[in-house]
């Protein structure tokens, strides 16, 4: 069985939240931030050379079959005339695929997690209640099939032309 990215991908539900440059200053006085969000899938795929040593490289992906790993790289990049202030890059995570927990790539801002659908946040990596033996309960690591959705927030404002770079990976199920 395969999967088509563009399908278990809805890049339409990327977000970004931007907050004004300004609470009090009226639109038309100063720009307007305007971040977009653009996203490449990649296969990883291993290669072997003539001497017979491998290495990894990726390449575009439309089509993944269970067991792939998919790399997703996505680029907010502010095409606006003004700061955008605590930008931020949520993406949820593709249906059929399991988050790879070590490879989740901040580019310095601040991630998130949320284990059910986005009702409710927390500091990646997610923790979650267990029940000891005994009765009492204990915060453990998240499972990685537990995640649903990703957030990152920059600390800094993204000026105009600025753009910033996150990533994270999954293995196909």
């Amino acid at each position: 069985m395969f999967h088509s990215i563009a399908r278990a991908r809805r890049t339409a539900a990327v977000a970004i939240g931007v907050a004004l440059a300004s609470a009090g200053l009226a639109l038309a006085v100063a720009g307007a931030p305007k971040v977009e969000v653009s996203i490449l899938a990649e296969r990883e795929v291993v290669r072997t050379d003539a001497s017979g040593r491998s290495s990894v490289v990726r390449e575009p992906v439309t089509i993944a079959n269970p067991g792939d790993v998919i790399v997703y790289t996505l680029t907010a990049k502010n095409t606006g005339d003004a700061p955008a202030l605590d930008p931020r890059i949520e993406d949820p995570l593709p249906s059929g695929t399991l988050l790879l927990l070590d490879s989740v790539e901040t580019g310095g801002a601040a991630v998130g997690a949320s284990l059910d659908g986005g009702k409710t946040w927390q500091p990646f990596p997610a923790r979650v209640e267990r029940r000891r033996d005994d009765g009492t309960t204990e915060r453990v690591p998240a499972p990685a099939g537990a995640y649903t959705i990703l957030r990152w927030t920059f600390p800094d404002p993204l000026g105009p032309g600025e753009s910033k770079d996150v990533r994270f990976k999954v293995r196909i199920r």
